[in-house]
């Protein structure tokens, strides 16, 4: 399956609609934060389950899906979020099945955190796999601030063997009154 810019904008911002509709839990501000950012990562993994529904050779993989851990023996595979295509080979001793990994379609890194080393520590995730598509979801900056942020992470984007994603969403913290625009950059190979 392909996807467009105009694909990936659209997944971000329904994953973001979707993350904002669940209600707040926690006790504190910083909980509260974090859980919304647990939102964010489950519902763009849901959004991205959806586009390859029905395809019985992916795989998804991230913290809060445990369809596949009794195949793989976890449930997140590097990324926040990895979807890959499997393969199955039999086992010499007692003839089962086991699983491996044939190709990477996406590695997704969300780091909202309103810091460049947060960003660019998990941005580095990225350069470390062979995903024909990789995404890395960041907390808007200033309006302006864009190209300055995107600086920070265009030495490690040209060091990718792909196109790089680098999508911006409103900070968890300011959800309840915040823009739901998303943005979108492309790094080309």
């Amino acid at each position: 399956m392909s996807f467009t810019e105009k694909d990936v904008k659209r997944l971000l911002q329904e994953a973001l609609k979707q993350a904002q509709s669940e209600p707040d839990t926690g006790e504190t501000i910083q909980k509260i934060n974090l859980n919304r950012s647990r939102s964010w990562v489950k519902a763009l993994a849901k959004q991205f389950k959806k586009r390859y529904e029905g395809d019985s050779e992916i795989r998804l993989f991230t913290k809060s899906d445990y369809s596949h851990r009794k195949d793989f023996g976890l449930n997140e595979m590097l990324h926040d979020i990895l979807l890959c295509r499997v393969g199955e080979v039999e086992s010499p001793l007692h003839k089962k099945k086991l699983y491996f990994i044939r190709e990477v379609l996406w590695q997704v890194e969300s780091e909202l955190a309103h810091n460049t080393r947060s960003s660019l520590v998990d941005f580095n995730k990225l350069v470390l796999g062979s995903a024909h598509n990789k995404l890395f979801i960041a907390s808007q900056v200033k309006k302006g601030a864009e190209n300055s942020f995107l600086k920070v992470l265009q030495p490690a984007a040209s060091c990718c063997t792909r196109d790089v994603y680098v999508g911006m969403i409103p900070h968890p913290a300011n959800w309840p009154a915040s823009d739901d625009d998303v943005h979108l950059w492309v790094f080309r190979k």
